[in-house]
């Protein structure tokens, strides 16, 4: 319908011959009939939510999560609660996403620890040449 009207349009102002206003209505609608197989995915609406391949992605938490802090996936930062008992997870923790919820993640701590860099009350011991 547009490729009809912008056709008429220049036919009426630009002085544009009716054939090749047709032809041009004609290529236009070929190329969406090429360009459909393409685009189609985009039209479906089954496709999942891209934070849907967070879940079970394991991250370590950045600021304590009492019940809501951040979490850090990858070198992305993301809102976090607690998932089940709402008990505090500290900084430096596992972390597995058990569910979303828009953009804030439903964590639960995992039983393997990290390390996330030296830790501040560890103290330093010389080293012996020895």
């Amino acid at each position: 319908m547009l490729a009809a009207l912008v056709a008429v349009a220049l036919h009426r102002w630009a002085g544009l011959s009716p054939v090749v206003g047709a032809v041009l209505v004609a290529a236009w609608i070929v190329k969406d009939f090429v360009i459909y197989p393409w685009v189609r995915d985009a039209y479906t609406g089954d496709s999942p939510s891209p934070t849907e391949g967070l879940r079970d992605a394991t991250g370590v938490v950045v600021k304590p999560l009492r019940p809501v802090g951040i979490v850090r996936l990858g070198s992305e930062l993301w809102r976090a609660e607690t998932a089940g008992d709402g008990r505090e997870i500290p900084c430096g923790r596992q972390v597995r996403v058990e569910e979303v919820r828009g953009l804030t993640l439903r964590v639960a701590e995992t039983a393997t620890p990290t390390s996330a860099g030296p830790d501040p009350s560890a103290e330093e011991k010389p080293v012996s040449d020895g």
